[in-house]
């Protein structure tokens, strides 16, 4: 193996200028394609990090059906209960326990619907971003039961400020319709059209008391200690609340559209792996035929001297295999490397800021390389080398000595 490592190195710098061209092709390619990689994977992680912790928590649970019909009357009678008994379980960072309705707001001007969330103001700041997002007035005190922090959409369509009153309406658990006045303390803008549109905030207390549901909530919120933990802690959930009459769901179960823009994340890895693997061959491929042609007469000694076919074809591969990786390990160490200046730093799109909300990115991307994306180029290459040495080693392998030294 030495000696076919030998030959391939020495065969490749016979012609030096074509073989750095070609190496210097594939570490563009290979360096682009790291970097893309590395930004793919810093931004869906933006997207699934903000998405979770905008609003909906890694993992949430509900009375069985609730995240369909949205009713009342689908109700966790005794939150404390279940926190109680998932205590302890490993993976779980933070929960909070949230009243959700959908309603109506009015003032004295106008009226909309509106999504009503009672929250715990003071944990909430541990498991969301929402206090964050305020710009106008303040958060929600543990205190002010009567407070209310609107989207700032929701707000203008009610033509209210800060300070200005706002009644809220929905229906309670047995189909009649409530209603109480609240104090606009807050005005929030997160450039997520469904929060600043609809979202009306007040203290899970004063939810429970209005809507007559006593201690009872909608949702236990759970934030877990990372993305990679929250299918084992969907299981042990369940596991632990085996036959209560609950459902568990993970973020991409509440809304599955989040779970498309993962998977086309990795679809579109695969398509740029492909495009990789193609160029590879392609220009490989051109490289290793024409050094083929040159040494026909080389190949036709060496046959004649007693070098066997499949000698003369694993010769060919190691040569091909010792270009690409050559090439490769240039494109990716100078890729990695701007994406580790990057990451560090950021890459600023402030002035595509409203477009990156609305989508849950922050306008200024990090790229972040993941071992599998390594794995995923590394082996692409690896692919390609292979894939591009078959078809000129096969040619070599096939030669006839006598033929191949008639070769002028």
């Amino acid at each position: 193996m030495l000696i076919y490592l030998q030959l391939g190195w020495r065969n490749l710098w016979l012609h030096p200028v074509r073989s750095a061209l070609t190496a210097a092709a594939l570490a563009v390619g290979m360096a682009a394609l790291t970097f893309l990689s590395a930004m793919n994977d810093g931004w869906m992680q933006q997207i699934k990090g903000n998405f979770a912790l905008t609003l909906t928590g890694h993992l949430q649970i509900h009375a069985a059906g609730f995240e369909q019909s949205r009713k009342l009357a689908q109700h966790i009678a005794e939150p404390d209960a279940i926190v109680q008994r998932i205590d302890g379980i490993a993976g779980i960072r933070q929960l909070v326990r949230r009243v959700r309705v959908s309603g109506l707001a009015s003032s004295a001007g106008s009226n909309g619907g509106a999504l009503i969330y009672g929250v715990e103001a003071a944990d909430e700041r541990e498991i969301s971003r929402l206090a964050g997002f305020v710009q106008q007035g303040r958060w929600l005190l543990p205190d002010d039961v009567r407070g209310v922090v609107l989207g700032a959409g929701l707000a203008d369509r009610l033509h209210v400020g800060l300070g200005d009153k706002v009644v809220l309406m929905a229906s309670v658990s047995n189909g009649d319709i409530a209603s109480e006045v609240f104090r606009v303390r807050g005005l929030l803008h997160s450039g997520v059209m469904d929060i600043d549109d609809l979202l009306a905030i007040i203290p899970l207390r004063m939810a429970q008391q209005w809507l007559g549901l006593g201690d009872a909530v909608t949702d236990i919120v759970i934030r877990a200690d990372d993305f990679d933990t929250v299918d084992p802690l969907q299981q042990r959930l369940a596991q632990a609340l085996q036959g209560q009459g609950l459902e568990i769901l993970r973020w991409n179960d509440i809304d599955p559209m989040a779970q498309q823009w993962a998977d086309f994340a990795d679809a579109y890895t695969w398509v740029v792996l492909l495009i990789v693997i193609l160029v590879v061959l392609a220009e490989v491929l051109n490289t290793m035929l024409m050094s083929l042609h040159e040494r026909i007469r080389e190949f036709g000694l060496m046959g004649a001297m007693g070098v066997r076919s499949s000698q003369l074809f694993v010769m060919v591969v190691w040569e091909t295999m010792l270009l690409v990786m050559l090439g490769s390990l240039i494109g990716f160490l100078l890729g990695g490397g701007l994406a580790w200046w990057y990451g560090s730093r950021g890459i600023d799109l402030s002035q595509f800021a409203v477009a990156f909300s609305f989508m849950y990115m922050d306008p200024v991307i990090h790229p972040a390389l993941q071992a599998a994306s390594c794995l995923r180029i590394l082996g692409a290459a690896l692919i390609g080398a292979l894939a591009a040495g078959l078809i000129p080693a096969w040619k070599a392998a096939r030669l006839e000595p006598v033929e191949a030294l008639r070769e002028l």
